[in-house]
């Protein structure tokens, strides 16, 4: 591809459309251009020249955000940091059903509870029907010996789950 020489008005660069130039005595050309998120900003025309700027920095911050984000939802990477009450339900369900690992997992997976299809892979669908977890609630299972499913789950408060539990002699508190 051969390179560029001359920047016109009108010209885009990546989400840059060229405005006007700013041409001063002794100094570097610049050119005020409009992103594609309607924002203003000044480049110099060298950077523009060389592709080393395509965006007013909207798409840099874009990219950092969605690197922290995961199905829209902040992904817990320590104990420090927060994601969101439903994807940290969901994620503990696939933990109890399916790490033998997990200190609960006698409770859930090694009973054979087990989480359908739709959900198994998918915070979407747990979100689409689930929906938001009021405050104070966490999620249950209405059946304690069924799946988790639409039709078995729900939203309740630990006086809820502490009457709904499995009355068994291998039942022990976790």
């Amino acid at each position: 591809m051969p390179r560029q020489t001359k920047i016109t008005i009108g010209q885009r660069f990546g989400r840059l459309i060229t405005l006007e130039r700013i041409s001063e005595k002794y100094k570097l050309t610049k050119w005020v251009c409009i992103c594609d998120c309607g924002n203003q900003t000044i480049v110099i025309n060298s950077n523009l020249m060389r592709g080393n700027t395509l965006s007013c920095g909207c798409w840099q911050r874009h990219q950092a955000i969605k690197a922290h984000l995961t199905h829209g939802e902040s992904i817990q990477r320590s104990k420090n940091q927060d994601c969101s009450r439903e994807y940290s339900s969901w994620a503990s369900m696939k933990e109890r059903c399916l790490n033998p690992g997990n200190p609960a997992y006698r409770h859930y997976g090694g009973r054979g509870i087990t989480i359908c299809e739709r959900w198994l892979n998918s915070y979407e669908n747990f979100l689409e029907d689930m929906g938001r977890c009021p405050p104070g609630l966490t999620l249950d299972r209405i059946d304690v010996n069924g799946n988790y499913e639409a039709s078995n789950c729900r939203w309740a408060s630990y006086k809820v789950q502490a009457n709904n539990r499995r009355s068994t002699p291998d039942h022990k508190r976790m």
